[in-house]
């Protein structure tokens, strides 16, 4: 068995390599031996005993496979911003953009979303995470050359990766849940629900903050500059406590959140973009560009807009605005007209945050309302309209002291902090608000017939066909 931690390709066959099988003795004709795939290493060369350089490279792989989810062409920020409503993607070949994944198809509502087509296809992406650090855990633990303190880091690294290559394919699938039980990659276990997920992903985090405590002072790999702040085992733990946060925040365990953040890099006063990324390099050979990079009043052929209604609802002067711009030219596809353009992203190089600081507060916000710590609370939503959004705070006056309130005060400032970035459609979902108007003076556009609101997406086709045939 071979694997490719950095993208899928399909080995092909050479005449030579066919005049050799064609040649080779053999006492039935239909027995090929196997032929190793030139351009990929096998998993065998690095389960037994793994040389340092083999491992950091697998390293360097587990991190740049996260990448494909959204360097794909379904890319997940493009997937779930369509599903709820915070983008509209326009693409002149490719209708279902803006008609299946909004609801419809042609002129009818559909109940289901097709489980074989394009737009599930980063669910495989983000599946090969999880693989990837399986490989490397698994060589690593069989290595040789590193102590038992390297083991640990290797330990906290791939798990950690684990457990977010399933929460992304868990935000992915909502209730129709995901596999855990990869100890077998050929033969992974059965489905299991939102809940069962959320609790064994809490898990691999905290068993890697465990394993990142016990492995020293560095790291025997090297990690991305996206990890810049975060390259020690000491570090790494907190962005794995950040995650963690995110995920018992998933898990309505608000109590969990507030004893996980001071371990975090949660701050009221640092950075808002401060954290782990994903960085790109679209000029070094074999690597990539941002996908979600747009320029304004651009016409590519699949244009990501946003909807008016996100513009118009938002308060007057909010300085998150500029992560949209309005067109000077309007496009019209499928009935939509696009007014406005997505520009959180406007280079190739622009990084992606895989959780950072003004995420955290949010997060505190929301746990310190729901556990009715409204003034730490109201201090977190404070620190967030005025460092993000340039607006003036509120006041017992301006903001009920009720948990519905807060929340729906909450709901508005992540709209806005963390517009196209994964996190609105899980949001509205969770919390049980994936409607037409899921909070005073918030709607979503394109929910009304022939429109329809989707809150998962199916389990893909080759998936039920597995099972089908491993019973």
């Amino acid at each position: 068995m071979y694997i490719n931690l950095h993208k899928s390709t399909r080995p092909l066959l050479t005449a030579g390599v066919l005049i050799a099988l064609l040649s080779i003795s053999s006492c039935d004709f239909t027995e090929i031996e196997p032929v190793t795939d030139p351009n990929n290493a096998s998993i065998e060369s690095v389960l037994s005993n793994a040389s340092l350089p083999q491992l950091n490279a697998l390293a360097v792989g587990v991190e740049g496979s996260l990448r494909l989810g959204h360097a794909n062409n379904s890319s997940y920020n493009q997937v779930v911003g369509t599903l709820g409503r915070e983008v509209t993607v326009l693409a002149s070949t490719e209708s279902r953009w803006y008609a299946e994944l909004q609801g419809r198809r042609g002129s009818a509502t559909v109940d289901v979303l097709d489980d074989a087509a394009y737009y599930n296809g980063q669910y495989t992406d983000f599946a090969r995470v999880g693989r990837a650090a399986r490989v490397l855990l698994a060589s690593a633990n069989n290595s040789q050359v590193i102590t038992a303190e390297q083991k640990s880091g290797f330990a906290g690294f791939t798990r950690t990766y684990e457990a977010l290559s399933k929460l992304h394919l868990l935000n992915l699938q909502g209730e129709e849940g995901i596999r855990i039980d990869l100890d077998n990659i050929l033969r992974p276990g059965k489905f299991v629900s939102q809940t069962e997920a959320l609790t064994n992903i809490r898990g691999l985090l905290d068993q890697a903050d465990q394993d990142l405590a016990a492995a020293g002072s560095t790291f025997a790999f090297d990690l991305s500059t996206g990890f810049a702040g975060f390259s020690t085992p000491e570090t790494f733990r907190r962005f794995n406590r950040a995650l963690a946060a995110r995920v018992a925040l998933y898990q309505g365990d608000y109590t969990g959140v507030i004893q996980l953040l001071p371990n975090s890099f949660y701050s009221r006063t640092a950075s808002l973009t401060l954290g782990p990324k994903i960085t790109f390099s679209p000029t070094t050979a074999g690597d990539v560009g941002n996908p979600y990079a747009q320029v304004a009043n651009g016409t590519p052929s699949t244009l990501v807009a946003v909807p008016d209604n996100v513009v118009s609802e938002a308060e007057t002067g909010d300085l998150r605005l500029g992560k949209i711009g309005r067109r000077t030219t309007p496009v019209a596809l499928g009935g939509i007209t696009a007014n406005f353009d997505a520009l959180v992203y406007t280079s190739g190089t622009a990084p992606i945050d895989i959780i950072r600081n003004e995420e955290l507060i949010l997060i505190a916000a929301e746990a310190r309302a729901r556990t009715n710590d409204f003034v730490g609370a109201l201090e977190d939503i404070n620190t967030i309209r005025a460092r993000a959004g340039g607006l003036v705070a509120r006041t017992a006056a301006t903001l009920p002291t009720t948990v519905t309130a807060y929340i729906d005060e909450i709901l508005r400032q992540r709209r806005y902090s963390l517009f196209y970035e994964g996190h609105w459609w899980v949001d509205l979902r969770r919390l049980g608000r994936l409607n037409p108007a899921p909070a005073p003076g918030v709607t979503l556009a394109f929910t009304q017939t022939p429109y329809k609101l989707f809150n998962q997406m199916p389990r893909p086709f080759a998936e039920k066909q597995w099972d089908v045939a491993n019973p």
